[in-house]
């Protein structure tokens, strides 16, 4: 009977993303013989009901051309990143072929050749380009890149105000809503993420827990009955992680070799999401759209012990220690995938990696739990390298409607194409192979939280970095240590806000 519903789960969302796209662009000659594309739902959208919720229009008028103009973007080559704005060899997947069917299509549209130019090096080495290039010479309008790396030099005037742009319409469903509310600073806006970028998916980390292994131990319930009751807690997590442990290397603590509870990291990004789970805002708006410190110590110092006693104080919790290019998280995905963690904490973007794959057992996904069952509801956190666009500044003014324009559309056409096809058909039904997670996902994504302090985290004395520092090393006095960086925290925001209204 489940693999019945199963199939037919499959062919329906398959149906649906061949509904989608079929519907993407129609051609036609025009009386001197020159061919337009016009986009489904953009010239109807008024009038024309919705096939799903992903054929959604966008404002971009038919008619809008400009003659074969190349628009130069700089991106990241990083593997997670390096298909989001181009594919440079199109294996026929499922993801890559709908980002090249929605590049086609917008250079159709819009009658624009996209030319990406790939970038090896660190976070910063985008930053630096866009930064340098205001002295030397214009290569690149558009920049594509970590959002944490970008936004620290708004202040130095680099990035374009992209609320000017005539076709961008950042109210529309394929940006991220969350973002702008966080990236957004007086009555500007320099960065944009949303369907275009598949980290906005990729990089939102979650509790994956071993099927197989939770059916042993018959007197702990459903994890997906546990996060509908609103009992998924870390002091739930804490129990169940310690009926799983069984010492394999006669060490008193609990370690790599052993069967595990939970698996995971207690001193670098898998700290991180535990922020935005728990509620622990950082940086909040004032009502001019400006930052204001806001974190409040009694809750952090709670939260803190808790993941304190999880990581070290309880039985069958392993933490991987923090290795270069974050490779912890390959050891976290081998171990939970070779059958010997009933739980981890892992990015969504594991599951398209050999080890998840390769898994033999069921794995199912929920959230990070939350702090306490008092906590009005489930929280997500996104990994701060997730992927946010802009506009040099150093672009000429001529060139910045063609610009909004082509944003919006790849923003639109990623949300009909792309995001069904990664989101409906490769990670819900192709990898996260237990239907009852597709309603888990859906959870995660819509309470995505976007804390501008983490945005702004290199601006602010890296406070959360600081969470991963002090859940690490043991020590105790979290109270005090919060209130020292809070001093300074204070003084880091009113220069932050003084060079941010220096732009308006």
């Amino acid at each position: 009977m489940k693999k019945s519903i199963r199939i037919m789960s499959m062919l329906l969302m398959l149906l649906m993303l061949v509904t989608t796209v079929s519907l993407v662009s129609c051609s036609n000659k025009t009386d001197d013989g020159e061919t337009t594309t016009t986009a489904a739902g953009v010239d109807d959208q008024t009038t024309a009901k919705p096939e799903s919720k992903y054929d959604i229009g966008d404002n971009i008028p038919e008619t809008l051309k400009y003659g074969g103009e190349t628009i130069p973007i700089v991106s990241r080559s990083n593997k997670w990143v390096v298909d989001e704005v181009t594919v440079e060899n199109n294996d026929g997947g499922l993801i890559n072929s709908a980002v090249v069917k929605r590049n086609k299509i917008v250079e159709e549209r819009l009658g624009v050749k996209i030319e990406n130019t790939l970038v090896d090096g660190n976070n910063y080495a985008i930053s630096d380009l866009i930064r340098n290039q205001a002295q030397t010479d214009h290569l690149y309008d558009i920049f594509v890149n970590s959002v944490y790396s970008t936004i620290m030099y708004t202040a130095e005037n680099h990035f374009a105000n992209l609320k000017e742009l005539q076709y961008l319409d950042l109210s529309r469903p394929y940006w991220s809503q969350g973002f702008n509310e966080a990236a957004s600073i007086g009555d500007k806006q320099y960065f944009v993420t949303g369907a275009a970028s598949l980290s906005t998916y990729r990089f939102i980390f979650v509790t994956f827990f071993n099927s197989d292994m939770f059916k042993t131990i018959p007197e702990i319930p459903s994890l997906y009955d546990t996060v509908n009751a609103h009992q998924w807690t870390i002091d739930y997590q804490m129990e169940i992680a310690s009926k799983f442990w069984k010492d394999m290397d006669d060490n008193p603590l609990t370690s790599e070799g052993d069967i595990c509870g939970l698996v995971s990291n207690a001193n670098e990004i898998s700290v991180d999401p535990y922020w935005s789970a728990f509620k622990l805002p950082i940086l909040t708006k004032d009502a001019d759209n400006y930052l204001v410190y806001s974190l409040d110590i009694e809750r952090t110092v709670s939260a803190v012990e808790k993941m304190q006693q999880l990581f070290w104080n309880t039985d069958g919790v392993c933490s991987i220690p923090h290795m270069t290019g974050d490779g912890e998280q390959e050891v976290i995905a081998k171990k939970f995938s070779e059958n010997t963690a009933a739980m981890c904490t892992l990015r969504i973007i594991e599951t398209e990696g050999e080890y998840l794959r390769g898994m033999k057992e069921v794995y199912g996904i929920v959230p990070i739990p939350m702090l306490n069952a008092d906590q009005d509801d489930y929280c997500s956190y996104a990994h701060d390298q997730m992927t946010a666009w802009g506009i040099a500044n150093d672009t000429p003014e001529d060139r910045r409607e063609m610009l909004g324009a082509f944003l919006e559309a790849m923003a639109s056409e990623s949300y009909r194409n792309v995001t069904p096809a990664y989101y409906e058909v490769a990670l819900k039904n192709k990898y996260a192979k237990d239907p009852a997670s597709w309603q888990m996902l859906d959870i995660v994504t819509e309470k995505l939280y976007i804390d501008p302090g983490v945005l702004y985290t290199k601006q602010i004395n890296s406070v959360h970095q600081q969470f991963r520092k002090i859940v690490g090393d043991k020590l105790g006095g979290v109270s005090s240590r919060f209130k020292t960086l809070g001093a300074a925290t204070t003084k880091s925001v009113e220069n932050l806000n003084k060079g941010l209204k220096a732009l308006q």
